[in-house]
């Protein structure tokens, strides 16, 4: 006898399946020990009991379809082929049922459910829609992205304000039951980071980590909205002639192809050596007497154009070029770079240099108490890393401090000295591109101007090797004795740049002003 109480159906289903589906939409989830499949279900319906919950956990085209199950439209229409996605996300999350030669929706949410529909706005949901499109289907490239920089592409992408994506990502129940949000720690940036997660890939996210570690690749997802969009509704980009080519040969195979899915996403997605994927295949009895060589061919030239989170969202075929254009960008570099001469200050200038900032660092130390019984004045080797908190406040408090520090005198610095203190005043410290070097000079870049740097001791070609440029630093340009120098502190953002920032540099450097003096 057919029932529609889905309380009474809830043995039919594997515990693990249950537990999958109630752990996405149930925000305060118990451990899958200590609780049963007929709490989980009690769990999901009560979210349901809130008939916004539903509206915000669905789609528009699931709502359209809850509309037609419940308007009892043609069984033959409802389980045709044109609403397969519908049947199978909506089933997912318990709101919707079927049988053989029916579609349903539970007795135990059908007055929910009529309320959602009677109450949706679906000009709201589309646009929720074409946030969650772009935002999941990019989740689905990516599977781990830190949270700040996933916003900003959404929001760069959508075309709508980040504060709105930010508060969308954090409530919305359809983007939760696809995505997690937590914390993660990491190498260079501290614990407890702001971390996406596909939800699919929770199992492997350690294993992700890892091989981006490995493969580390740099380079720049293209923005693709009916891409994402159609790996939203889709695992697979079904509009690359490689990839739906080798979805058509994968159903001629006489097994339950479906079961490889998740098996073959979780492959393009670490990027990793294919041939245990191929020994599963060979493995299936059904294909213990089946020839895949040609199968394997458009399986690998598929892969190769699947996306990989371990390559940062870049597909094998999109970093062959990258590799390739890279090898002639360093062909470039070696082949244009100017070994420097005389592009740092004299060994008296140098010395005379760190004469007046260590006197106003240490000045700066005193008077704000920073380090108690930390000399930095006169001292000959410290270490410049520990100075990185006075260096902050200095350049926080600068044109107060050097003018206590002028009026005060409390080095006996005679006329020249004050007046070269005083010239720190002109100094800036921020974000700069490190560009490339010059015989005489080496090139800093902010905010579309070029600033011509003089090393200290030494030239700065000899800290930083040519092919580490373009290299992103946090430092201070100061004018010195009629030239600009740094202030013997760079600290580097440990990561490197792609080529397509490298192009975009280079066009602003041919664009900008050339400034010799501050």
């Amino acid at each position: 006898m057919q029932t529609s109480k889905m309380y009474e159906r809830i043995n039919w289903y594997k515990k693990e399946y249950v537990f999958e589906n109630y752990s996405r939409i149930v925000d305060d989830f118990k451990d899958y020990d200590k609780i049963s499949k007929k709490k989980m279900l009690e769990s999901i319906y009560k979210v349901y009991s809130d008939y916004h919950n539903i509206i915000d956990i669905s789609t528009t085209k699931e709502l359209k379809y809850l509309e037609m199950v419940l308007n009892n439209k043609n069984m033959n229409q409802l389980n045709s082929e044109q609403y397969e996605w519908e049947r199978n996300t909506l089933t997912e999350k318990f709101l919707l049922q079927s049988d053989y030669d029916r579609v349903f929706i539970p007795d135990e949410i059908i007055d929910n459910v009529k309320e959602a529909i009677t109450h949706v706005d679906f000009k709201i949901t589309r646009k929720k829609d074409y946030i969650n499109e772009i935002a999941i289907g990019f989740c689905k490239i990516l599977g781990l992205s830190l949270f700040e920089s996933f916003c900003s592409f959404v929001s760069s992408a959508t075309g709508v304000d980040e504060k709105i994506i930010k508060n969308h990502l954090f409530y919305n129940k359809l983007f939760h039951y696809y995505v997690m949000i937590y914390t993660d720690d990491y190498d260079g940036l501290g614990k407890d980071i702001p971390t996406v997660l596909y939800q699919d890939y929770y199992s492997i996210k350690e294993e992700l980590k890892e091989e981006r570690n490995k493969q580390a690749i740099v380079g720049s997802i293209s923005v693709d909205l009916k891409r994402f969009k159609t790996l939203f509704y889709n695992d697979f980009d079904i509009h690359n002639k490689k990839i739906n080519k080798f979805l058509i040969e994968l159903k001629k195979l006489p097994f339950f192809w479906f079961s490889s899915l998740d098996l073959i996403r979780k492959f393009a997605m670490l990027n990793i050596d294919r041939e245990p994927l191929k020994e599963s295949f060979r493995n299936v009895i059904a294909l213990k007497n089946y020839d895949l060589t040609d199968f394997f061919k458009v399986l690998d030239e598929a892969m190769d154009e699947m996306p990989s989170g371990a390559l940062y969202g870049l597909t094998p075929n999109e970093v062959k070029l990258v590799k390739k254009e890279t090898e002639k960008i360093h062909l470039n570099k070696e082949k244009n770079y100017i070994k420097q001469q005389n592009a740092n200050l004299s060994k008296q200038d140098s010395k005379l240099f760190y004469k007046i900032y260590f006197g106003l660092l240490d000045f700066t130390n005193k008077k704000y108490k920073i380090k108690n019984n930390f000399k930095i004045y006169g001292v000959t080797n410290i270490n410049p890393y520990q100075l990185r908190d006075i260096i902050d406040k200095f350049w926080e408090n600068k044109n107060s401090i050097i003018q206590e520090f002028c009026s005060f005198n409390p080095y006996n610095f005679n006329h020249r000295e004050l007046t070269m203190a005083k010239e720190f005043i002109k100094g800036i410290r921020g974000i700069f591109i490190i560009f490339r070097f010059e015989k005489e000079y080496t090139v800093f870049m902010s905010d579309e101007k070029a600033y011509m740097v003089k090393g200290l001791f030494d030239n700065i070609d000899k800290i930083i090797s040519y092919q580490d440029l373009p290299m992103i630093v946090i430092t201070s340009i100061i004018p010195f004795n009629d030239v600009l120098v740094y202030d013997g502190l760079l600290l580097q953002f440990g990561f490197q740049m792609g080529n397509n920032f490298i192009k975009v540099v280079e066009e602003q450097y041919l664009k900008s002003f050339k400034y010799y003096h501050l």
